[in-house]
């Protein structure tokens, strides 16, 4: 086929290509509408994942439970959450990942739908929390692996940023969701009338994933496009593996050489670990630590963990900007970021510890927080995808996932409270910005592999 010279992508730079120019303004348009189904779709994610979490007082008062009981709950959702981001993300190597993504969506929405209707009972809910994490561990690697698909080199890590919004996004629509409705009177707490904020959400979000199953995308060739590899050439995936290995080594060979052999992709999972404890110690331990140190009501409370996760929003697409225009030094960048946060994090617990805090400067220091948080983290998605071969990128994603959440969520769970209880809360904070700290150097011993991997 003739070489002729088309734009390179959304950019005005143009090179000699084998795909015509018809062809490749065809892969463009599913380019774009790819990204639009990975990130609606995970948006959506959210608001049928934690609505149990969100309502567990209302329930746990109504059913006269105690606080063991929401504990044992809300961990059947994250363990078997976590350990679903693997298996998930390997059946997404081996199957349709537009209809992996699509059905697991669906199916989140009718588990979402039948917890509304059964959430007085600890075993039917326990059940029904256990399936959820099941199905909900392979949406974020499905969406990740479509979006790899699709996007070379040069804008890969840039969509990777870009929907790493959706968490925050998806994060802070479901309260605002249950609030609204709580003003209409559909929801009422204190009687433990809660089915809408389960049901409601749940029909958004199955006429989503109709959408997604219509939409979504497995790879370029599926469709009757050109390979990434086709159309732009040694920049359209990492240079990780040869074309003769993809081809002449088992799927369990590469999966064992470039997941769990892969020196650079384990130091990635240790980033990733740091990086869970440090987001879920600061976040999930924010509204005990401000009542217990700085004294602070509930809802300014609220309002302090409302400004990190919003602010995170335009830190995630500052990080979004600079991985377009430095594809590959995402690492480097990372790593200033995160030993920027080890200093703001010792401002935060400054600044609450008198007790009184000057509250608009900690509300703008837990804005800070939020940029920094999420914004290295979505760096440890972009490298994952760029340290393997695509044909086992959700194999990857669900590896990396499943080791933050049972050893970086969960240790945030149990070392945050015991450091604070038997040490004082200055010290949980020393290992947060500890954490921070070790996570830059992995990621600054990384930055070099990156730039070998990745020609932009």
């Amino acid at each position: 086929m003739a070489a002729t010279l088309h734009p390179r992508d959304n950019n005005s730079m143009e090179t000699e290509y084998k795909t015509p120019p018809e062809k490749f303004a065809a892969f463009l348009k599913r380019q774009r509408m790819v990204f639009i189904v990975a990130f609606l779709g995970y948006v959506c994610a959210y608001l049928v994942r934690n609505n149990f979490k969100l309502m567990s007082k209302s329930i746990m008062v109504a059913n006269d439970w105690n606080k063991d009981d929401i504990a044992m709950l809300l961990s059947c959702l994250t363990v078997s959450y976590g350990l679903a981001k693997f298996y998930m993300g390997a059946l997404g190597d081996k199957m349709s990942l537009r209809k992996l993504f699509a059905t697991c969506l669906a199916a989140s929405a009718v588990i979402c739908i039948i917890i509304g209707f059964y959430h007085t009972s600890i075993a039917a809910l326990a059940v029904l929390l256990v399936l959820c994490g099941v199905v909900q561990g392979a949406l974020a690697p499905a969406s990740q692996n479509m979006i790899a698909n699709y996007f070379p080199n040069r804008t890969r890590g840039a969509a990777i940023a870009g929907w790493n919004i959706s968490q925050n996004l998806g994060s802070a629509m479901l309260p605002m969701m249950i609030a609204f409705m709580t003003t209409l009177g559909w929801i009422m707490p204190k009687t433990g009338d809660v089915l809408y904020a389960f049901v409601v959400p749940a029909v958004v979000v199955l006429a989503v994933a109709v959408f997604c199953w219509r939409h979504g995308g497995d790879k370029p060739e599926a469709e009757g496009l050109d390979s990434l590899r086709t159309m732009y050439g040694e920049a359209g995936e990492s240079n990780v593996a040869s074309e003769e290995e993809k081809t002449n080594l088992t799927y369990w060979q590469l999966i064992w050489k470039y997941v769990f052999c892969n020196p650079a992709l384990l130091l990635v999972a240790s980033v990733n670990v740091a990086l869970y404890f440090i987001r879920f110690g600061v976040e999930d331990w924010m509204p005990i630590y401000l009542h217990e140190v700085a004294k602070m009501e509930d809802a300014h409370a609220q309002m302090a963990i409302s400004t990190l996760e919003w602010v995170a929003i335009p830190g995630s697409l500052l990080f979004a900007w600079l991985a377009a225009k430095y594809p590959n030094k995402m690492a480097r960048i990372g790593a200033i970021g995160l030993f920027i946060m080890a200093g703001v994090v010792f401002a935060y617990e400054a600044i609450t510890a008198s007790g009184a805090p000057n509250y608009a400067l900690m509300l703008v220091v837990c804005g800070v927080l939020g940029a920094l948080i999420y914004g290295p983290q979505l760096i440890v998605n972009i490298l994952t995808i760029n340290f393997v071969p695509l044909n086992v990128a959700g194999t990857a994603i669900g590896f990396v996932g499943v080791t933050a959440y049972l050893i970086g969520n969960m240790g945030a769970n149990w070392v945050m409270p015991i450091l604070a209880d038997n040490f004082g809360w200055f010290w949980s904070y020393v290992v947060v910005a500890g954490l921070s700290v070790f996570a830059a150097i992995g990621y600054l011993i990384l930055a070099k592999r990156e730039e070998q991997v990745i020609k932009a």
